[in-house]
């Protein structure tokens, strides 16, 4: 009887394999028995210690994009925030695969498991058979919940990383973001400004960029202190961004100069924008220690052409901007093209 026993739990076992087989082999074959070992390898320890072991760049599952060649140098605080998050949105997508396989696995091994019990009993099998049947069923039972355990486990650690990932993205944003202004820093406004070079290459889109200065702001600082400075440089911050549309795009540009890019603008309307800047500024009155301070602003802007780089077009705006400041400040030029000239 002992070998009747042994041929049933073989054939058991035999039927509850090929049942599961196609699960198996299509969760192998589109993740990758090498590459799900990795992951696991990786994610395990987190959801054990509730942090993320330490991701090598050079193993990341999906490749960063690579840096456009007129973009700025990339500062290496900003590499290692992006190079983080990159890591975690890339484990994030494969966990989220491998959770997905897993419960699909896990749901099928569970209508196989009843198929086999339900052939059980219909079979009226002997004690002894029986007997050996119960201790299977309680060994996949043992499996199931153990599948049940790494589900759970995958859980927690798509969570973990998930918590990561926002705050990868709130350093994000804080490396992009001016500290004083809360405008875009030099680093956001000179990839932003590549981009719109690739937009304007590709589409035809025409845009402006606009670089303002602060005239005589090294006099401001000495006479009335770099807190008076900071008021001054906060609130030229804030008219700009009253004054430009949702849509366009300021920056600091460095020290006490701004950057816009007017984007889908015409000739007539950047005019528009950068004398109703001018004039916007000069009219306000910054009030500092019973003091009220009145400053002007220089501005050079330029039209974007298909020919331009990064270099090329913020070189035109600047040649602008000093043709201002050599007029007598407090005024607009464009570059190539002056459709205002000074102003007075």
């Amino acid at each position: 009887m002992g070998s009747l026993t042994q041929l049933f739990v073989f054939l058991a076992g035999l039927i509850l394999g090929l049942a599961l087989l196609p699960a198996l082999r299509r969760t192998l074959k589109s993740m990758g028995a090498q590459q799900l070992r990795e992951v696991f390898e990786r994610l395990l320890p987190v959801a054990q210690l509730g942090t993320v072991p330490p991701f090598d760049k050079k193993e990341a599952l999906i490749e960063p994009l690579s840096p456009d060649p007129a973009s700025h140098p990339v500062d290496p605080r900003e590499q290692q925030i992006n190079d983080s998050a990159q890591a975690v949105r890339s484990i994030l997508l494969i966990l989220t695969a491998v959770i997905e396989r897993t419960e699909q696995a896990a749901s099928e091994s569970s209508q196989a498991l009843k198929k086999l019990r339900e052939s059980f009993d219909r079979a009226g099998l002997p004690a002894e058979v029986a007997a050996a049947t119960s201790r299977l069923t309680e060994q996949i039972d043992r499996m199931i919940s153990n599948n049940a355990s790494l589900r759970e486990k995958l859980a927690s650690s798509q969570k973990i990383l998930s918590a990561q990932q926002r705050q990868i993205e709130m350093l994000r944003t804080a490396v992009l973001v001016d500290g004083m202004t809360r405008l875009a820093n030099r680093s956001y406004f000179d990839d932003k400004l590549a981009e719109m070079l690739r937009l304007r290459q590709r589409y035809d889109e025409s845009f402006f960029l606009i670089i303002l200065d602060v005239d005589h702001f090294k006099s401001i600082n000495d006479t009335h202190g770099h807190q008076a400075g900071d008021l001054i440089l906060k609130g030229v911050a804030q008219q700009i961004r009253t004054t430009l549309r949702e849509s366009d795009f300021v920056a600091r540009f460095g020290g006490d100069e701004f950057a816009v890019i007017l984007i889908k603008s015409t000739p007539q309307a950047a005019e528009a924008v950068a004398l109703k800047l001018c004039a916007g500024v000069r009219e306000r009155r910054y009030a500092f220690e019973n003091v009220g301070i009145t400053v002007t602003l220089s501005i050079g802007a330029a039209e974007a052409t298909e020919f331009d780089t990064v270099e090329s077009l913020v070189e035109r705006a600047d040649a602008a901007l000093y043709r201002v400041k050599e007029g007598g400040r407090n005024g607009v030029f464009f570059a190539e093209n002056p459709v205002s000239g000074l102003l007075s």
